[in-house]
């Protein structure tokens, strides 16, 4: 599941459900992506971790810029993360 977070400067921020590795780590799938004429800038990664799994089309300032925005609202994605697993409504909408 996809959850939406944000979308500024037809970026948009999407993460997944809570899911854990085999060693028992909690972590949640992060996605930006932006659209461009032939398709989408994409970056994903993972919080808390912040590595870059795959990504193509943004800059290096561009990623490091939205990593540090991603640590920077962790805690609330957790949170909405945590509601959807619990059953809860949140105000972040699903995609």
């Amino acid at each position: 599941m996809k959850n939406f977070y944000s979308e500024i400067d037809e970026i948009t921020l999407t993460f997944s459900d809570i899911n854990t590795t085999p060693y028992g780590m909690e972590y949640i799938r992060i996605y930006f992506e932006r659209p461009t004429e032939n398709g989408f800038d994409f970056l994903e990664s993972t919080i808390p971790s912040l590595h870059v799994k795959a990504r193509a089309g943004f800059t290096d300032a561009e990623v490091e810029d939205f990593l540090h925005y991603a640590q920077a609202n962790a805690f609330l994605m957790w949170d909405i993360a945590r509601e959807h697993a619990e059953g809860g409504d949140f105000f972040a909408a699903s995609v």
